[in-house]
Protein backbone atom coordinates (compact mmCIF):
# COMPACT_ATOMS: atom_id res chain seq x y z
CA UNK A 1 0.00 0.00 0.00
CA UNK A 2 2.91 2.36 0.52
CA UNK A 3 3.23 2.70 -3.25
CA UNK A 4 -0.26 4.15 -3.42
CA UNK A 5 -2.01 1.20 -5.04
CA UNK A 6 -5.57 0.12 -4.36
CA UNK A 7 -6.15 -3.30 -2.80
CA UNK A 8 -7.27 -4.76 -6.14
CA UNK A 9 -4.04 -3.55 -7.75
CA UNK A 10 -2.07 -5.23 -4.98
CA UNK A 11 -4.00 -8.45 -5.52
CA UNK A 12 -3.13 -8.35 -9.22
CA UNK A 13 0.53 -7.77 -8.39
CA UNK A 14 0.54 -10.74 -6.05
CA UNK A 15 -0.84 -12.94 -8.82
CA UNK A 16 1.87 -11.73 -11.16
CA UNK A 17 4.56 -12.16 -8.50
CA UNK A 18 3.49 -15.71 -7.78
CA UNK A 19 3.58 -16.45 -11.52
CA UNK A 20 -0.15 -17.15 -11.52
CA UNK A 21 -0.96 -14.12 -13.62
CA UNK A 22 -1.62 -14.22 -17.32
CA UNK A 23 0.54 -12.30 -19.77
CA UNK A 24 -2.27 -9.73 -20.09
CA UNK A 25 -2.31 -9.27 -16.31
CA UNK A 26 1.44 -8.85 -16.27
CA UNK A 27 1.31 -6.23 -19.01
CA UNK A 28 -1.53 -4.43 -17.21
CA UNK A 29 0.50 -4.46 -14.00
CA UNK A 30 3.53 -2.99 -15.80
CA UNK A 31 1.35 -0.19 -17.20
CA UNK A 32 -0.10 0.48 -13.75
CA UNK A 33 3.36 0.52 -12.16
CA UNK A 34 4.64 2.89 -14.86
CA UNK A 35 1.74 5.27 -14.18
CA UNK A 36 2.37 5.15 -10.44
CA UNK A 37 6.08 5.83 -10.95
CA UNK A 38 5.18 8.97 -12.91
CA UNK A 39 2.74 10.04 -10.17
CA UNK A 40 5.22 9.44 -7.35
CA UNK A 41 7.97 11.26 -9.26
CA UNK A 42 5.69 14.29 -9.63
CA UNK A 43 4.80 14.17 -5.94
CA UNK A 44 8.49 14.07 -5.07
CA UNK A 45 9.17 17.05 -7.34
CA UNK A 46 6.41 19.02 -5.64
CA UNK A 47 7.66 18.03 -2.19
CA UNK A 48 11.24 19.02 -3.07
CA UNK A 49 9.97 22.37 -4.31
CA UNK A 50 7.94 22.94 -1.15
CA UNK A 51 10.88 22.00 1.07
CA UNK A 52 13.16 24.40 -0.80
CA UNK A 53 10.65 27.24 -0.41
CA UNK A 54 10.15 26.55 3.30
CA UNK A 55 13.91 26.33 3.89
CA UNK A 56 14.39 29.64 2.12
CA UNK A 57 11.70 31.32 4.23
CA UNK A 58 13.23 29.88 7.39
CA UNK A 59 16.72 31.02 6.43
CA UNK A 60 15.46 34.51 5.67
CA UNK A 61 13.80 34.66 9.08
CA UNK A 62 16.98 33.47 10.82
CA UNK A 63 18.97 36.22 9.04
CA UNK A 64 16.42 38.81 10.17
CA UNK A 65 17.02 37.78 13.77
CA UNK A 66 20.70 38.41 13.23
Amino acid sequence: RRFGFALEDIRQWLLVREKDGTEAQMRQWIDLADSQIVELTEQRRQLDETLAELTSLRDTTVKTLG
